[in-house]
């Protein structure tokens, strides 16, 4: 008798605070401690943006507290709270 083939549905798992934070981390690429405009939206693009200029301005409206155009590491929580709102998932 035949095999039938399985169908498996595909699922989303949300990111969690340490994986964002360690994205967004990793995304430092030269190493100054905070996250530039490039950095930010490259790190949103790994992240699966379809927006990620906008998602980008949005991050910096949320998370800049000093308006001074990057995220600091005591800005940080605040990025990734704005992340976790968006619903940004694995896979």
């Amino acid at each position: 008798m035949g095999r039938k083939a399985m169908a498996f549905k595909r699922t989303s798992v949300p990111f969690n605070e340490q994986q964002l934070l360690n994205i967004f981390k990793s995304h430092d690429v030269d190493g100054d401690g905070k996250l530039s405009r490039d950095e930010l939206k490259n790190a949103f693009k790994y992240l699966g943006s379809r927006w990620d200029a906008y998602r980008t301005d949005q991050a910096l409206r949320q998370a800049d507290a000093n308006n001074d155009g990057y995220i600091t590491e005591d800005e940080l929580k605040k990025l990734v709270e704005y992340a976790l709102d968006c619903g940004y998932t694995v896979g």
